[in-house]
């Protein structure tokens, strides 16, 4: 049965592209009418197009008939005569088509020219294109409504798309080779690019704010590292093209930034600072804060720590050991404090004397050598 239709379907698809087609390379072109033009230009590429494959053919069909027949398979009268009459019709068909590509040859020939024309001009508009979208993309890291520049462009290079496929298929109509148009190809592999960027940089900010109302207690510094050295990766895997942007660099500077300094509130967050530490800070970064339980992760970062990073540091290190200090001194006193002088009274005159008492001076001298330490320190 598939054979049978096989046979069936090739012939009477080619008979009725012979009878479309005769009938319209016997069409007269009248010279200036370059809709008719085009008509007869499709219908010779068809004819060539489809020439090897039509002439090898009826051999084929030929030898399925006779193996259908072999079968006792039955066929249509009408297949017989198809292909009793096709082959020589098919012949008629390709020297119809020789006889009028040589009568269009001078209409071809003007239209050629007027193709090649219109080619140079389109190179000359895609540069044009090109600059142009070179300014108006968001390229830029503070771009304003990227997606709506992103939207706009996608929506001019597509027109400057169908444009190129019209004047492509026109050019194939009549042999003329149309150039590669690359600026229109960077254009396209560029805002596919700018998109994959810009969905990062949403995705990297919709993060960070969400993070900033964070009350600087509270703030988880693993959680936002470990995103952050995401987004970095992610960024890092983007096609090396986007790296010369200055989006790319903005959101790059801004990942490094933010992780530096949430490093730096790790050691902000560290017991040992007190008011006065803050106060230094301020004095750092010429930024002025009261810092509050309330203080978040916002006000942190206006500070600018990044910048500070060393300055930061050197507080929490000092803070560190002011608090070691500290320890220390509280110790010493609490020791003192609760220290008490045992006396006993001269044989002679019955004076009271302190009595020497070695744990006394074993501690005296210990802790003279502890705040010698410290002085010096």
């Amino acid at each position: 049965e598939h054979l049978v239709r096989f046979v069936i379907d090739s012939l009477a698809e080619l008979e009725e592209f012979i009878k479309e087609a005769d009938a319209g390379l016997l069409r007269k072109v009248p010279e200036g009418d370059y809709n008719a033009l085009v008509g007869v230009m499709e219908l010779l590429l068809a004819v060539r197009d489809r020439q090897m494959a039509t002439d090898e053919l009826f051999e084929p069909l030929k030898q399925t008939i006779t193996l259908l027949e072999s079968y006792e398979q039955k066929l249509p009268d009408q297949i017989y005569i198809q292909l009793e009459e096709l082959p020589e019709k098919w012949n008629n068909t390709k020297k119809l088509a020789v006889s009028v590509k040589h009568d269009v040859a001078p209409l071809q020939i003007s239209e050629v020219t007027l193709i090649r024309k219109r080619c140079t001009a389109f190179d000359v508009k895609q540069v044009h294109f090109r600059e142009r979208f070179c300014l108006d993309a968001p390229f830029s890291f503070n771009a304003r409504n990227p997606y709506s520049l992103l939207d706009k462009a996608n929506i001019d290079l597509q027109a400057m798309e169908d444009e190129k496929l019209h004047l492509q298929q026109s050019a194939t109509l009549f042999d003329v080779v149309v150039p590669d148009y690359k600026q229109l190809k960077k254009c396209f592999k560029e805002i596919k690019l700018l998109k994959e960027l810009w969905d990062l940089i949403h995705s990297a900010r919709s993060s960070i704010v969400d993070w900033v109302k964070t009350p600087w207690r509270q703030i988880n510094v693993e959680q936002m590292d470990m995103e952050l050295r995401r987004f970095a990766k992610d960024l890092l895997s983007l096609d090396k093209h986007t790296r010369s942007w200055n989006a790319y660099f903005g959101l790059d500077l801004l990942i490094k930034n933010l992780i530096t300094s949430l490093r730096a509130i790790t050691d902000l967050q560290n017991p040992a600072i007190r008011d006065r530490h803050w106060h230094q800070l301020m004095n750092a970064t010429k930024v002025q804060f009261t810092m509050t339980e309330q203080t978040t992760l916002s006000d942190l970062l206006a500070l600018e720590l990044h910048k500070v990073e060393d300055e930061v540091r050197n507080i929490v290190d000092k803070a560190v050991k002011e608090m070691g200090t500290e320890k220390i001194l509280l110790e010493i006193s609490q020791t003192w404090t609760s220290m008490e002088f045992s006396y006993e009274h001269h044989h002679r005159t019955g004076t009271p004397l302190i009595q020497a008492d070695e744990l006394l001076f074993e501690t005296l001298d210990n802790n003279q050598v502890q705040l010698q330490v410290i002085m010096q320190s």
